[in-house]
């Protein structure tokens, strides 16, 4: 992360201040989609102002490398020079999940998105599973107020075991579950930075269970974030959020201290006719993150940060009719040590600790495991045109099942390890045509050796665009505690088993794509992906000396292709449209259907977005999204070895914002989901049914330098 320091008035402005700059005129983020009405009356008034526009002028590039540019202030460059720079080249977003090194986006040969903090705050999403909607070729679903299935590319469920979730380059993946509990670790959306999303494997950058994509959570540099700064909102359904967070600089140490209460009486509808669904969820986080500038080539950050999370749910079948309050609770430590050896070489040393209980829904679910991990990358330039980057990962897992009623694993506690080598490298061979080739090797210590690799080769015709086709193979391992699992279900009349011998379920990918800047104003990605999967893990039922046995083995072979578009346009200086497509279809090659035998939802064949950003005045700003999602089959909490169908749906949120003083303080309403009162997304077969209510919120925001 950069050192954002006070510039002093007079001198040359910074890239960092250009983009707030342009960041308070509206040209940058992406936002949703505006009502019709909005559309309508948004786009008289773009007639005239395009009327009125002057000629926009050179690139940044020309103008800061200019003799004849003097020094000016930010505010100089507010008033007088905006209408002269190409807005559009000063928004390029750099990206660092791909290869853990710096990149432009324009160059990486990736099906990736960037979800922003202007994003995020513009399309007044709740939490990060909300903001992932953003993106083309993401399954969102929302099972509970507190609990999402989230994935690239399908296979998402209660358990995001197909992705890899990252924060600042940590991994959640739990050894327990084998997935993400996405309600449980401490995300604050005041701190988040932007959200990376590789759709496709990302294997051979992040290793083991990098199988769909990954997600790379970023928070922001705390020289960003100086002075206090509260947020309150409130929402009906009795929600409420209360976040603080005050930010210093001493020196070269910046540092941000935040913390947020936030609670809810739950979604309205759903439950059976057994139990009725009940929800009051509550979540206390807190967070601190550091980051020390020790010299001009050596920077340290430290984060820690912690979640506990307490709610009442109703059981499904599976868990049985005398469930505990589930309970979770989340900590992690994390320091990173970022080198610059020389301007095109640089390494990173990052160490982390993840801490984490969870007593579930099912009793027998009860479980606390350490998670320690040291890594290591180096990127470095053998010429100006050929980049190299290498690492290698470790990982230990303590996990400690011991108080689980009547068991959770075969054994009651259980160590497992891994470590990682991997290599990538990029040759420029000529001007446009450049090769991406790398190779990784993992070696669990229960699943022995897996290997993955990619092989892209990209055409850039100008700085503008990309044309990359891709073949990619990876791999989900499942972690030790998961080849041990073996509990009992239903009151006991039916039992889940892992078979310890399991291999490792294996992907291999093919990609096209193109990401690229038409006519100045249109930015737009389209990507073609053909996945063939084998060893999917699924359930497979019989009967043992408990009853019924779901035994947990990979089995099933699987293919999922499609297509995923998207695109932001900017109608003006005041309105920007923006959108997104996917079509996704899922060959599943097993007896059972797909939601009974995985316990996840089956990807909708059509979803997309529309949205718009309308700045009404220098203070005023109104936005919206309109979501559509295809009808899909997903695991049915009553009777579960029997699927469940979910309506196709559409979903409108709407928000405007207006700020005062300043921009320092600002107050916002919006509902999401006005266009009805209720609607289902998804379903498990461990929570009770829940319908995602229309929810009117408001929200206000100070700050204190």
């Amino acid at each position: 992360m950069s050192n954002t320091r006070p510039r002093e008035r007079g001198s040359t402005p910074s890239a960092d201040a250009v983009q707030r700059v342009i960041a308070r005129d509206h040209w940058s983020s992406r936002v949703g989609l505006s009502v019709p009405i909005l559309l309508a009356s948004a786009s008289a008034y773009t007639l005239f102002a395009q009327e009125q526009t002057p000629e926009q002028g050179p690139p940044p590039a020309q103008v800061s490398e200019s003799p004849d540019v003097k020094d000016t202030t930010e505010d100089e460059i507010e008033d007088d020079s905006l209408d002269a720079i190409d807005l559009f080249d000063m928004e390029i977003p750099v990206v660092v999940t791909a290869s853990r090194r710096e990149q432009k986006i324009t160059g990486v040969p990736y099906a990736i998105s960037v979800i922003t903090a202007e994003d995020i705050r513009q399309s007044g999403v709740r939490s990060v599973p909300d903001a992932l909607r953003l993106a083309p070729g993401v399954d969102v679903a929302e099972l509970s107020y507190g609990q999402a299935a989230v994935s690239p590319r399908g296979m998402h469920g209660f358990l995001a075991s197909q992705t890899l979730v990252l924060v600042d380059g940590r991994q959640i993946y739990d050894p327990g579950s084998a997935g993400t509990f996405w309600g449980s670790w401490p995300f604050q959306m005041e701190d988040i930075a932007r959200i990376e999303v590789i759709r496709g494997p990302g294997g051979v950058t992040w290793g083991a269970n990098a199988v769909n994509g990954v997600i790379n959570i970023i928070t922001k540099d705390p020289a960003d974030q100086l002075g206090f700064r509260l947020t309150t909102t409130g929402a009906s359904r009795g929600s409420f959020k209360q976040h603080g967070a005050y930010g210093f600089q001493e020196g070269s140490l910046s540092m941000r201290l935040s913390a947020e209460y936030e609670g809810s009486d739950g979604f309205k509808d759903g439950g059976s006719f057994l139990v009725p669904l009940r929800e009051k969820p509550q979540f206390t986080r807190l967070g601190i993150h550091a980051v020390h500038a020790m010299s001009p080539d050596d920077t340290l950050t430290f984060s820690v940060g912690h979640q506990s999370q307490r709610t009442t749910l109703a059981p499904a079948i599976a868990s049985g009719f005398n469930p505990p309050h589930p309970t979770q609770f989340a900590t992690f430590l994390l320091t990173k040590w970022d080198h610059k050896i020389a301007e095109d070489n640089r390494m990173n040393v990052t160490g982390y600790v993840n801490s984490h209980y969870v007593h579930a829904i099912v009793r027998p679910i009860e479980y606390h495991y350490l998670q320690f991990a040291l890594q290591f990358s180096h990127a470095f330039n053998r010429s100006e045109a050929h980049t190299t980057t290498w690492g290698v990962d470790t990982r230990l897992d303590l996990m400690d099942a011991t108080n689980a009623d009547p068991y959770f694993m075969r054994t009651g506690r259980i160590t497992s390890g891994a470590v990682a080598l991997y290599a990538q490298d990029e040759w420029r061979f000529t001007p446009n045509w450049t090769l991406n080739l790398g190779g990784r090797i993992d070696y669990d210590s229960y699943g022995g050796f897996e290997p993955a690799a990619r092989a892209a080769l990209s055409y850039a015709p100008d700085d503008r665009s990309l044309f990359y086709g891709a073949v990619s193979r990876a791999f989900r391992m499942p972690p030790g505690a998961q080849r041990a699992t073996q509990f009992p279900i239903a009151d006991g009349l039916a039992q889940i088993s892992s078979d310890p011998g399991r291999d490792a379920a294996q992907l291999l990918a093919y990609e096209l794509g193109y990401r690229g800047r038409l006519f100045d104003r249109l930015d737009c990605s389209v990507n073609l992906f053909w996945h063939e999967y084998n060893g999917v893990a699924t359930f497979t039922p019989g009967l043992g000396p408990t009853g019924v046995v779901l035994n947990w083995d990979n089995n099933a072979p699987a293919t999922i292709y499609g297509v995923e578009m998207d695109a932001k346009y900017a109608l003006s200086k005041k309105l920007t449209l923006l959108g997104n497509y996917t079509f996704q279809r899922t060959d599943w090659r097993y007896p059972l259907g797909f939601a009974v035998a995985t316990n996840l939802i089956e990807s909708p064949e059509h979803k997309f977005m529309v949205g718009a950003r309308y700045d009404a005045t220098d203070d005023l700003h109104l936005s919206s999204h309109l979501y559509y999602v295809g009808a899909v089959r997903a695991p049915n909490p009553l009777i579960p070895l029997i699927h469940k169908s979910i309506d196709s749906y559409f979903r409108l949120d709407v928000k405007a914002e207006y700020k005062f003083q300043e921009d320092q303080a600002s107050i916002a309403v919006g509902v999401r989901n006005l266009l009805d009162s209720g609607h289902f997304e998804g379903s498990t077969m461990f929570l009770n049914d829940a319908e995602v209510p229309r929810m009117f919120f408001v929200e206000l925001r100070m700050g204190f330098d």
